[in-house]
């Protein structure tokens, strides 16, 4: 699928790999020509002289313009056996902790989304220092650790909620310590009343769609959780207690698991063949209508800014919003610069274990890297790359070896 990566037509990935390639050039080209100056008893003054222009030259391709940071948490618990892929999304309270902390000590400015998109769609420049704090998926451990986290450091947030997960009822603090599941709209009604908080949404069902007629796998007693998806599919409205049954009770065990993309992003496969283009942006019209008209209906209010899940977004799904009314939406892949579109906000996924083990010095620094990269200086991606690469391996190792502690 398309997606929006900035002006230059490179994504972040591909902008910071050729910065950090012409510098590593520039500098081994330098460090090279000197020596062989030096090597011809020039003196130092003039063996000198390639090393500091190649600092120079690098310099100036190290430093981006100004990016803003948009950071995405998704759950913040210490009990994350609920979710079978917290690996990939849950962040530790403590670490949490060690973030805000990182940030406030940074000196960064936390602004709210909306503010920001309407400082950015006014025509003001994005300023250097701004960091942006997105949660997904409307985790009630959001409620329990992130907002009163939040709360004690000023620091304002967006939260995007799924519609078919919000949990019913009236509970405003868990029982017996039990964060497992989802918000309810008390709770949502109380972030969007905050006044350092807002609510957005983040589609209806979280939906997957097959998208060809391969076969990836079956469902097992050991894979059902983790392709809940295919469970999500067969049952249409509320999944807010999808997790707690212990076994699967839509699609059973056995059954062929086929190639997926996400539902707003991708024409789905059906007996058929592939549907047409019509029925992939009706699709979309509905879930963010009706997005729409639940937020009227519980929070007074039409939403301003839609999140994509997973970030995965067409040409059609940005234009369908834009037509609704929608101001803004997510799935960008650059850095927030001024001379990206405002309307497309990139964001940046935050996950814990930095080394692939919890030591909170780590998480500090990888979140401060991760920030002023984003912002431009792309000397913290000789950081940031061997410890994502650390992680990586440490990860795979621990996966194959045993359990994360």
């Amino acid at each position: 699928m398309a997606h929006a990566i900035g002006a230059a037509g490179m994504t972040r990935k591909q902008d910071r790999l050729r910065r950090v390639t012409l510098w590593s050039l520039l500098i081994v080209g330098g460090a090279v020509l000197s020596a062989y100056i030096w090597d011809l008893s020039f003196g130092l003054a003039a063996a000198a002289i390639p090393v500091l222009a190649a600092l120079v030259l690098g310099h100036r391709r190290m430093m981006g313009p100004k990016g803003v940071a948009v950071l995405t948490y998704h759950s913040v618990s210490a009990e994350q056996a609920w979710l079978p892929w917290s690996r990939e999304i849950s962040v530790h309270p403590a670490t949490f902790e060690r973030h805000l902390a990182t940030l406030h000590k940074m000196g960064c400015g936390i602004v709210g989304t909306r503010d920001y998109l309407d400082r950015r769609l006014a025509g003001e420049a994005p300023p250097g220092d701004t960091v942006i704090l997105h949660f997904d998926d409307g985790y009630l451990d959001n409620w329990q650790n992130a907002v009163p986290a939040l709360d004690r450091y000023g620091m304002r947030a967006t939260f995007f909620v799924s519609l078919n997960f919000i949990a019913p009822g009236k509970r405003v603090r868990a029982r017996d310590g039990d964060t497992s599941g989802y918000m309810n709209w008390t709770e949502i009604a109380a972030i969007e009343e905050h006044p350092l908080f807002e609510v957005e949404p983040h589609g209806v069902d979280h939906a997957r769609v097959p998208v060809s007629d391969r076969q990836v796998g079956r469902l097992t007693a050991d894979n059902w959780r983790s392709l809940a998806w295919m469970q999500w599919a067969a049952t249409p409205g509320a999944k807010h207690d999808w997790f707690r049954t212990e076994q699967p009770v839509a699609v059973p065990l056995g059954t062929v698991v086929p190639e997926s993309g996400l539902a707003l992003a991708e024409r789905a496969w059906t007996v058929d063949g592939r549907e047409d283009q019509s029925s992939l942006e009706q699709r979309i019209t509905n879930d963010l209508q009706h997005c729409q008209a639940v937020f009227e209906q519980r929070l007074g209010r039409s939403p301003r800014i839609f999140c994509w899940p997973e970030n995965a977004v067409g040409p059609e799904g940005r234009r369908i919003a834009a037509a609704l009314g929608y101001r803004a939406t997510t799935g960008g892949r650059g850095r927030n610069t001024a001379a990206e579109p405002a309307a497309i906000i990139s964001r940046i996924h935050i996950g814990d274990r930095a080394l692939g083990f919890r030591w909170q010095f780590a998480e500090g620094l990888h979140l401060r890297a991760t920030v002023r990269l984003a912002q431009g200086n792309h000397y913290w991606y000789l950081l940031v790359a061997p410890m994502n690469r650390l992680r990586a391996i440490v990860l795979a190792m621990r996966g194959r070896f045993g359990q994360l502690s």
